[in-house]
């Protein structure tokens, strides 16, 4: 009983000190692994001593392989054929001839630089074969460079750790032998190899038909479970065919289940994903601990020059023979070089070599194990540190991602001005029905009613019947007001266009190749903004579905149902309708104010009516902000920047102006990233984005990208007429304060395909 408990508060303190580590390495943005490693270390018996993983015995092998093979079916199940096709001769020669490569020239530097004997310097060069996705994932998470470059990677990480993993056990069953046999060692790689990949295509292809059959009658959470099990039971069963076989297993197992249930492994994905960062945290947490530090310095320079040399001389010259005919340019191929850190694979494997050959009595495992975690700790951290220096060095770093649904004339503006400030934003449009582009996203000039039977593989509708009925001001109607309203959505006073049908649905289709091309899985931000809030609401919640890393921003009508994770922007919906249209007419142009200049307003700030302060009192509290920049930050008792926003939120409510984006620049810099997305071209440090920023939360230093409405002689004219009209009734909410076009109107419901 007393046993059991030091187990428990052995796991205890290997989970809370894992999570915490991945938490202050996420807050921060360096890799995870560098504060894994120095708490595991910390909690070692170098350090405070409270972690013993010597007491799990023969569970602690147990537990590493377990932990591996899930993290390798996660891995595979992140992979896409689709995107690895651009890359494939050089990923397979990565993959294949590469590992050779390492294999060798590892055990050359570690025999002739580490003094290390050969039986264990090959043993070395095996071990650090590997990359793992666990650590370039989050890397290229945090510098994003182009599609070929970190496909490139994100393939090699997965697909050369269980090759890596049998190639270290072929490696050591033949130091164990005594008698080396090239043709032995061929035949166990290649049996282990193919062992593996067919009982991982098999299971594979059972659990994806699983989970299609499936999703009529079981939950999502069983599901989820019945993959994890079947995950397991692929690689023991691969294992108990040939040992270490297991590993190439699941890889295989996880792509074929995300090309064979594309549209029900997501929630599969997410959950593993779940798993394995629980599993890292405890397993580098054990592993670390069990590292003895005197051990480490005892190599001496010699390992660290091995380590140098690994990292560039041998990578680089692997990934220049690997990528000799590929498309790659040079900035590319040195990317790839310099980026090759050791994960948890390498940990792992490392540390159950070190035990093995302890019981086989054979000498030098420990100082084999502290070479393993000497490369993983300087290839994490000076590689992961040095990436977005490097990407940015190399003109590869694309800056922070933005990916907007909908294409018409507002969003093709806020797409022009976000490239303008060097950011990356791919617009997809929605296609109809039929394949061509939907007219306007809302149908500015109406639709046309649809009787395609296009069939998809998930669709879903919205509606009256799901949001309410709402009016053409976007204000929900009470029941006894919906009954009165046509099955059209339109109101009784306007009669319908002769294109549409009453209770005919628009459908739309978003189509999985356009989110790829759009590579939305590494986006930090997603807009979407078609002028139907119907599908608005349905994209949103799809993505929310489909477990989109990037942060989800939409326009709603209110007092729809959104769920968690969907942020909505405050602007009246009928509002970016008009906008959508004053741009399609030429009506509106782009400026800019940094606050709290006035120059750029293109008003008279002498003019006693505005009830703006002279331009000298302006540029004297903006020097004062400058000088103490936390003396004003949110623009509290700040009377000039009151009465800015003040004649802003008229402008904006008159329909004269509609503020499109807002960069704050971020004192505090890189450290602290707040959550807004980083911006670079003119600025001159990190800055967080806004999208259609009110006046209320407008601060000192903060620069507004606003559209401005202009007007043609003739319009200029009718308005003279109107504001004579009505000039002297008081501006109401009841009715808009100019003469303004009249609003697409809503139809009975929205009908959206995924079409994968």
């Amino acid at each position: 009983m007393e046993n059991s408990f030091e187990l428990t508060i052995l796991f205890t303190l290997a989970l809370v000190a894992g999570i915490g580590a991945q938490v202050l390495a996420n807050f921060v943005g360096v890799p995870s692994i560098v504060f894994l490693l120095l708490f595991g270390l910390l909690l070692g018996p170098d350090g405070l001593s409270l972690v013993h993983p010597q007491a799990m015995g023969s569970g602690l092998e147990a537990l590493v392989s377990l932990a591996v093979a899930l993290i390798l079916f996660e891995g595979g199940l992140n992979l896409r054929l689709q995107r690895l096709n651009q890359v494939s001769d050089s990923l397979r020669n990565l993959v294949l001839f590469g590992s050779l490569l390492t294999l060798v020239g590892g055990a050359v530097a570690a025999h002739y630089l580490g003094e290390f004997p050969w039986r264990l310097a090959f043993l070395f060069g095996s071990l650090v074969v590997v990359t793992g996705p666990t650590v370039i994932n989050p890397i290229l998470k945090r510098v994003r460079v182009d599609t070929a470059v970190s496909t490139l990677l994100e393939g090699e990480g997965v697909l050369i750790d269980p090759v890596g993993a049998i190639l270290a056990v072929v490696v050591l069953q033949v130091v164990l032998s005594g008698h080396p046999s090239f043709l032995m060692a061929l035949e166990q790689l290649s049996s282990r190899l193919a062992i593996g990949a067919a009982v991982g295509a098999l299971g594979g292809w059972l659990m994806g038909s699983f989970l299609l059959w499936s999703r009529q009658f079981l939950t999502e959470d069983l599901r989820n479970s019945v993959v994890l099990a079947g995950a397991l039971a692929v690689f023991v069963l691969a294992q108990s065919l040939r040992s270490e076989a297991g590993l190439m297993a699941v890889v295989l197992a996880g792509l074929v289940v995300r090309q064979k249930a594309a549209i029900a492994e997501r929630s599969v994905r997410q959950f593993h994903g779940q798993l394995v960062v629980v599993a890292i945290s405890v397993l580098f947490i054990l592993l670390t601990s069990t590292l003895s530090l005197k051990a480490v310095f005892a190599l001496g320079w010699g390992s660290l020059a091995t380590v140098v040399c690994l990292m560039v001389l041998i990578r680089p010259l692997s990934v220049w023979l690997c990528t000799l005919n590929s498309d790659l340019n040079w900035r590319q191929k040195l990317f790839v070089a310099w980026l090759a850190p050791r994960g948890i694979v390498a940990a792992s494997v490392a540390s159950l070599f070190a035990i093995l050959l302890t019981e086989r009595g054979i000498t030098g495992g420990d100082a084999l194990k502290a070479l393993v975690f000497l490369t993983i700790s300087l290839t994490v951290t000076v590689q992961g540190l040095t990436a977005a220096w490097v990407a940015r060095w190399l003109g590869l770093d694309q800056g922070s991602s933005t990916v907007i649904i909908g294409d018409h004339p507002l969003t093709s503006q806020l797409a022009q001005l976000m490239r303008s400030l060097n950011q990356t934003v791919e617009v997809i449009p929605l296609l109809s029905a039929q394949g061509s582009p939907k007219s306007g996203q809302n149908g500015q000039n109406g639709h046309k009613s649809n009787k395609s039977n296009r069939s998809a593989a998930g669709s879903i509708h919205t509606g009256a019947e799901a949001n309410g009925t709402y009016s053409k001001s976007g204000e929900k109607l009470a029941p006894s007001e919906a009954k009165s309203t046509p099955s059209n959505g339109k109101l009784p006073e306007e009669p319908l266009r002769s294109e549409s049908a009453p209770g005919s649905l628009q459908e739309a289709v978003l189509s999985e190749s356009a989110l790829l091309k759009a590579d939305i899985e590494h986006a930090e931000t997603l807009l979407i903004m078609t002028l139907n809030p119907q599908v608005n609401w349905a994209i949103a919640e799809l993505m929310v579905k489909l477990s989109v890393s990037a942060t989800i921003w939409t326009v709603l009508l209110p007092d729809m149902p959104i769920s968690e994770g969907i942020r909505t922007l405050q602007n009246p919906f009928p509002q970016l309708q008009r906008w959508a249209s004053y741009l399609e007419a030429n009506r509106a142009e782009l400026r800019s104010i940094t606050l709290p200049t006035l120059a750029d307003l293109g008003l008279n700030t002498t003019d006693p009516g505005l009830g703006f302060a002279p331009a000298k009192e302006s540029l004297s509290a903006a020097r004062a902000t400058l000088l103490n920049p936390f003396s004003a930050p949110m623009g509290l008792e700040d009377p000039v920047l009151e009465r800015l926003r003040d004649q802003f939120a008229y402008r904006i409510k008159a329909d004269l102006c509609l503020p499109l984006l807002l960069l704050r620049p971020q004192r505090l810099g890189r450290w602290f990233r707040g959550g807004g997305v980083r911006v670079s071209g003119d600025l001159s440090q990190p800055s967080r984005v806004f999208y259609l920023p009110e006046p209320e939360i407008w601060r000192r230093g903060d620069r507004i990208y606003y559209l401005e409405r202009i007007s043609s002689p003739v319009d200029a004219g009718a308005k003279a007429n109107t504001l004579s009209a009505k000039e002297s009734e008081p501006l109401t909410e009841e009715r808009d304060p100019i003469g303004l076009e009249p609003l697409p109107q809503y139809v009975d419901g929205v009908k959206l395909h995924f079409d994968l």
